[in-house]
């Protein structure tokens, strides 16, 4: 078995979430909260692409980020500490991604992702 790099997704994670900050370091009328949360979100599922590849996991594009979770979960129980609830709320995402509260909350979840997911 092969075990793919999983430095590109932990990499493009990086990448994804100084976008979202450095949105948020724009006058409070500018920012476009959805890109925050956009970006947050996808380096949230970037990390734990990466970590299940790291640990041998193949990873299909169609995964739910309760799906990544959950096999995060399987390798590491201390992934059940890490609480990604807000992300999945229901509801249209479009309506929960424009206020700066959530934004805010995104970009905790993704650092604290990164953190548990062990990026140094």
């Amino acid at each position: 078995m092969t075990v793919l790099d999983p430095q590109p997704f932990l990499t493009e994670a990086d990448v994804l979430l100084e976008k979202a900050k450095e949105e948020l370091c724009r006058p409070d009328e500018d920012v476009v909260q959805y890109m925050v949360c956009k970006h947050a979100y996808k380096a949230i599922e970037k990390y734990m692409a990466g970590f299940l590849v790291k640990n041998g996991v193949r990873i299909h594009n169609s995964l739910s980020i309760n799906d990544l979770l959950n096999q995060c979960r399987s390798i590491d129980p201390d992934f059940k500490n890490l609480n990604l609830d807000p992300l999945t709320r229901a509801g249209d995402p479009e309506d929960l991604w424009m206020n700066m509260q959530t934004a805010n909350e995104f970009i905790h979840l993704a650092e604290q992702t990164r953190i548990q997911v062990g990026v140094n």
